[in-house]
């Protein structure tokens, strides 16, 4: 395989050593040191087992950022019933003029209800 084909963070032996792949064209010794250049064209054998492949970031759905934003909402309101039980109504003021203010900046509108 190519170095390229290394996933970061995969082992491989290339010139009869051991390295550890730390950036799309660099590689440490596995006991530390320096990074040395490893060119894009240099054939090396995997070591072990290769790390998977960075998670993919789920695409932003409106109907999945008004669900997080309901959670996240329904947890502060959670949090905050069980601290401030005498006096809510500040608090449920500002937490409301936050959460409208963040579903406007996500574009969702001034309801920001899911």
């Amino acid at each position: 395989m190519k170095f390229p084909q290394v996933p970061v963070g995969g082992r491989f032996d290339y010139q009869g050593e051991t390295l550890i792949k730390v950036g799309p064209m660099t590689a440490c010794n596995e006991r530390g040191g320096d990074a040395r250049l490893i060119p894009r064209s240099a054939v090396v054998a995997p070591v072990g087992a290769t790390p998977e492949a960075q998670p993919v970031v789920p695409i932003l759905t409106e109907a999945l950022v008004r669900e997080a934003l309901a959670a996240c909402d329904a947890r502060l309101r959670s949090a905050i019933g069980a601290l401030a039980q005498a006096d809510r109504g500040p608090i449920e003021t500002a937490l409301e003029a936050a959460r409208r203010e963040l579903a406007e900046r996500l574009g969702l509108g001034a309801d920001p209800s899911p």
